[in-house]
């Protein structure tokens, strides 16, 4: 009995410290994102393209030093794979556009309404309960991202946040699937697909948005692309290991959000975002206490 309890005991510790190192990794994402995008030659395919590109192939060198790089994976998950593109290709477009319109702690504080999604989704797809608890947290994560545009007694809505509004649901539905293929498949591998299909995708569809990745040839940008794919690809792999140990997306989905404190506190030292300060931060409280909520 002590030896199962050690056993669970370190289970739970597993998926949390994942979950952690995501946490830090993917907080300073959006600084990188808005630092390369807010100039007017940016181009949101061309990011989609650079960005997951050199995630994918990152991940394919871990896979390598693992020693478990398979890339074929079951039948039975084709329908996923298909679904992942769907998802993930608008909502990668979508979101870096809003990072062109909208400061960095505002993409991120309204980026946490994917947790909603992730919660309706599990509820849906895979039978985890909503209670009335987790309908208040809900409520005040949707409040705190509504404080960070609340200015001189107006909610101000623009076309950067309806497109990060949009994305958050691609991506919150996107996670539940994550769920399902990660009960089959390797995480590491998966990573792999999750970075270059959207990539492909996106190619074939626009293929000329190739000619848009000249952006990224100037010596900064390109160190800057390279740390942010760097961070991103360690950061979702510990995410996909913190699903497959801790089996529950409707408490692991909702705990990211806690990275949006870091963010916003981030932009406002390095970005110069510091209109709406007060707002920024007493909104990213409001939000963490409705993530605590949903535990």
């Amino acid at each position: 009995m002590v030896k199962r309890r050690n056993q669970v005991y370190n289970n739970n510790m597993s998926w949390q410290i994942y979950l952690t190192i995501s946490i830090f990794l993917i907080s300073c994402n959006s600084l990188l994102h808005r630092s390369l995008l807010k100039d007017e030659n940016s181009s949101p395919q061309a990011q989609t393209i650079v960005f997951l590109g050199l995630g994918g192939i990152i991940a394919i060198v871990i896979a390598l030093a693992q020693h478990k790089l398979n890339l074929f994976f079951p039948p039975l998950l084709i329908w996923n794979f298909i679904l992942l593109i769907i998802l993930l290709t608008p909502a990668f477009l979508l979101k870096y556009r809003a990072f062109q319109l909208i400061g960095a702690s505002e993409i991120v504080m309204f980026s946490v309404t994917g947790r909603l999604w992730n919660v309706i989704g599990a509820n849906l797809f895979l039978h985890e309960a909503i209670t009335p608890k987790i309908v208040l947290g809900a409520i005040l994560i949707l409040c705190g991202a509504m404080l960070t545009r609340f200015e001189k007694k107006n909610f101000t809505l623009n076309k950067g946040v309806i497109l990060v509004l949009l994305s958050s649901v691609f991506f919150g539905f996107n996670d539940i699937n994550d769920y399902f293929i990660l009960q089959k498949f390797d995480s590491t591998n998966y990573l792999i697909y999750s970075y270059l299909l959207p990539v492909f995708a996106l190619i074939f569809l626009q293929p000329q948005s190739l000619k848009k990745i000249r952006y990224y040839f100037r010596k900064d940008r390109a160190l800057k692309v390279l740390l942010l794919s760097l961070c991103d690809t360690l950061g979702m792999l510990s995410l996909y290991l913190a699903y497959q140990t801790g089996k529950n997306v409707a408490v692991i989905g909702p705990l990211r959000s806690t990275s949006i404190i870091i963010t916003v506190v981030l932009a406002i030292l390095f970005l110069k975002e510091r209109n709406n300060i007060a707002n920024k931060l007493i909104g990213s409280l409001v939000a963490v206490a409705g993530v605590i909520l949903l535990l």
